[in-house]
């Protein structure tokens, strides 16, 4: 009898604490269609920009583990193949051919992994179309001209329909970390006064998320805006010193927000340390990377050959600064003025930047000198 009760006695200890040990963090049971024994699958976390697990493969099948602080949108990435999936704190199934993941994965497990369902569902007629167009005509698959207008047409609608769903049901759904993550990262194109009473209607959990604190910021607080002055910050060099912007008052700026996962950010960085003897004599560069993971900055750092002024403060793409600065693309970038005023912002890739920054600076020393030569006192002649 004694053994008996000492059996049970060990069979509920160890149920508590497998209950213990799942309920304390996220495991994903999946399965790939397609794979060989041996392929890696990872889990990508896109907010904190590190991978949280990795698995090898058998027979399709993996397991991935570990515990996040809050939801969080991941990827599963397989080959050259991808699926959003929203991580929470408890058992997820994973199920995928590795043939286009993105549209042809079934996931299920946690409320916010329901509401990404639902989301996907309302997108995917739209997605099908848009990576349809998008791979026939990298792909070159067109037969004349007019087939390929038509495409690109397809292609612009079918993702200008599928973004509209995508903000609408962020718009919707508010006290979720999926749609505060969407209507943030699509702040400026929701109209403030609508933002305004999305962000006074969250919930108190809510409103101490970080995205929520920064969209608070957006709201009420002073942005960057062409024709008026920078906002100063205060942040560390590459190397762990301190650096103001506002130290480099009296020169030209050139101020750029980059990761280093951002591949038209790496052309520009690689672009501006090629081409440092053709900058403007009194220009400065200073690159700002919103990496939280300072591995990846500094290994991107290297890589680009970045000898310029070098900042951050890994706090990501929701941190005060960038904020302020309204990055909501990257590469976002500012030319400012040697009175510390943005005469100009430029959104995305320039393969002409170097030109456009001369021509910019030029225009602006000219107009200067022009105003200085009137104000000068002029004598009378008689």
């Amino acid at each position: 009898m004694k053994k008996i009760i000492n059996v049970f006695g060990l069979l509920v200890l160890t149920m508590i604490l497998a209950s213990f040990s799942f309920n304390d963090g996220f495991v994903i049971k999946g399965h790939i269609d397609g794979i060989e024994d041996g392929t890696w699958v990872r889990l990508y976390d896109l907010d904190q920009q590190i991978y949280i697990d990795s698995a090898i493969s058998k027979n399709g099948t993996f397991i991935l583990k570990g515990k996040v602080e809050y939801p969080t949108t991941c990827w599963v990435k397989c080959k050259d193949e991808y699926a959003i999936i929203q991580v929470e704190n408890t058992e997820l199934t994973f199920n995928s051919p590795i043939e286009k993941m993105h549209l042809n994965c079934t996931i299920q497990g946690g409320k916010e992994q329901e509401l990404q369902n639902e989301l996907s569902k309302l997108q995917q007629p739209y997605d099908v179309l848009y990576f349809s167009a998008y791979d026939s005509l990298v792909n070159h698959r067109y037969a004349n001209e007019n087939e390929k207008q038509r495409l690109i047409k397809t292609f612009n609608e079918s993702q200008s329909i599928s973004h509209d769903i995508y903000i609408s049901f962020g718009k919707d759904h508010p006290n979720t970390y999926l749609g505060m993550g969407i209507i943030y990262s699509n702040r400026m194109r929701i109209p403030k006064d609508t933002l305004g009473l999305i962000y006074e209607s969250l919930l108190p959990e809510f409103k101490e998320t970080s995205r929520a604190k920064a969209l608070k910021i957006f709201l009420y607080e002073d942005l960057v805006e062409k024709g008026k002055p920078f906002i100063d910050f205060k942040v560390k060099d590459i190397k762990g010193d301190d650096f103001r912007l506002s130290s480099l008052k009296g020169k030209y700026i050139y101020l750029s927000f980059w990761s280093a996962g951002c591949g038209p950010c790496r052309m520009e960085n690689k672009l501006l340390s090629k081409s440092l003897k053709e900058l403007p004599k009194d220009l400065v560069l200073v690159s700002f990377s919103t990496d939280k993971n300072r591995k990846d900055w500094d290994i991107a750092t290297k890589s680009d050959s970045i000898v310029w002024y070098n900042v951050s403060d890994l706090a990501g793409d929701n941190g005060k600064i960038e904020t302020q600065y309204q990055v909501q693309a990257i590469p976002t970038s500012f030319l400012i003025d040697r009175n510390g005023i943005v005469i100009e912002q430029f959104i995305g890739f320039d393969t002409d930047i170097i030109k456009r920054l001369n021509t910019l600076i030029e225009e602006k020393e000219t107009s200067h000198n022009e105003v200085m030569s009137w104000n000068k006192p002029r004598r009378h002649l008689r």
